[in-house]
């Protein structure tokens, strides 16, 4: 069946030796075919019983269903109706009335997926620095809001995010993380989305401002940053091995006197694994970091994983990379998309600003670079591993 007609339902670009049809009908909308034997025209309507599901409106009692093969021992048709007494043609017996119950989404899928949109609107929270920050993300639901007040505040363990959360500042608000060393601000969890807009982050040099779980990401976590300060912290971003991100974004922002940026190599192993699939940052400055700038890597030389993707757009790169032991501040090695464009470096104390795979999707333009080395295309990888 099918919603217009068609003057040859049947194709055959060779010999159809061995394939024969029987009892089919088949309703072409009154568009006449070239005779198939086993193949009849008949006229018959169509009810949708689900979305996307249908059967017919009428069972086929005139037609015999064939026999042969084992299909007379099918007892049931595809919704789950008797067929003793009416093993009528097709796969469905007659029309369902309600959705037939192999399509309950709780029966597929793996126990940690929700096919069911949530359509509630998000709560929105007003916080102020007296304010359980920790408690009131815990409590919060997927896709809530919590607007901050003006004033400072204290976070002194890390805050979990497991779901989507967005955290909006108002003016002159500063987030100080006085938690333990090598412990981050905000800690993502599987299928924990952030976004930060007009915050303040402040830390001590030995903490993170973001990082994934070390162990256990079994989903990935994204990460959006806007019109924020980030300052003194030991490293901006830290990935650890098998975690995985879909989405890092910074946009206008500063981040500045860090130890490390955004260090995305925990897939070091060179077997094509990398840790994020789509990083993005754009009209950023970043002012004073000594190390791994943005160290985005892939190892190994599998060209079936699609490569990831990096755009660094009109931001400003200042004395940055002074303990960078690479000699390279954007260290972009088997990316498959980069693009940097319309930057500014100017006094980086490295050798090189990038080293771009010149045969992949590898491009620069409208950079401009003032004592802070080059920037260098090459065709293809030096290879670590000779096989």
């Amino acid at each position: 069946y099918n919603t217009q007609g068609d003057k040859t339902p049947v194709v055959a670009h060779d010999k159809l030796d061995g394939i024969f049809f029987k009892q089919n009908i088949i309703n072409n909308q009154g568009v006449t075919f070239d005779k198939i034997e086993g193949i009849e025209s008949a006229n018959f309507k169509m009810n949708e019983v689900e979305e996307y599901i249908f059967a017919p409106m009428s069972d086929f009692p005139e037609r015999e269903a064939y026999v042969g093969f084992g299909f007379e021992n099918f007892d049931k048709d595809l919704f789950g109706t008797s067929r003793s007494g009416n093993n009528t043609i097709g796969a469905i017996t007659n029309t369902a009335s309600t959705p037939p119950a192999y399509l309950d989404n709780s029966q597929y899928g793996p126990s940690w997926f929700n096919p069911e949109i949530n359509t509630s609107a998000p709560e929105i929270y007003k916080v102020n620095p007296t304010d359980n920050i920790a408690e009131l993300i815990a409590g919060a639901n997927n896709g809530d809001f919590l607007h901050l007040d003006e004033g400072e505040y204290i976070i002194s363990k890390a805050l979990k995010i497991n779901k989507k959360l967005t955290l909006v500042g108002a003016s002159s608000v500063t987030i100080k993380y006085t938690g333990p060393a090598q412990t981050p601000l905000f800690e993502m969890h599987p299928k924990g989305e952030l976004e930060l807009t007009e915050l303040r982050l402040l830390g001590n040099k030995s903490q993170f401002a973001f990082a994934p779980l070390k162990e256990n990401m079994s989903s990935l976590y994204n990460l959006k940053v806007n019109r924020c300060t980030i300052e003194n912290f030991d490293y901006i971003l830290k990935a650890y091995k098998f975690s995985f991100s879909e989405h890092i974004d910074f946009s206008n922002s500063t981040l500045s006197n860090c130890n490390n940026g955004l260090e995305l190599s925990g897939e070091d192993d060179d077997k094509g694994d990398y840790n994020a699939e789509n990083i993005t940052i754009s009209n950023c400055t970043f002012d004073g970091v000594a190390a791994n700038v943005i160290d985005y890597y892939r190892g190994g030389y599998d060209e079936s994983t699609v490569g990831g993707d990096l755009k660094v757009k009109a931001s400003t790169f200042t004395n940055c990379g002074r303990k960078e032991t690479t000699g390279i501040l954007i260290n972009t090695y088997g990316i498959i998309n980069v693009n940097l464009s319309g930057n500014t470096f100017s006094n980086n104390k490295v050798k090189q600003i990038a080293q771009l795979w010149g045969a992949q999707n590898n491009s620069h333009s409208n950079n401009t670079i003032t004592n802070s080395g080059k920037l260098v295309v090459e065709e293809n990888l030096k290879l670590k591993t000779f096989y």
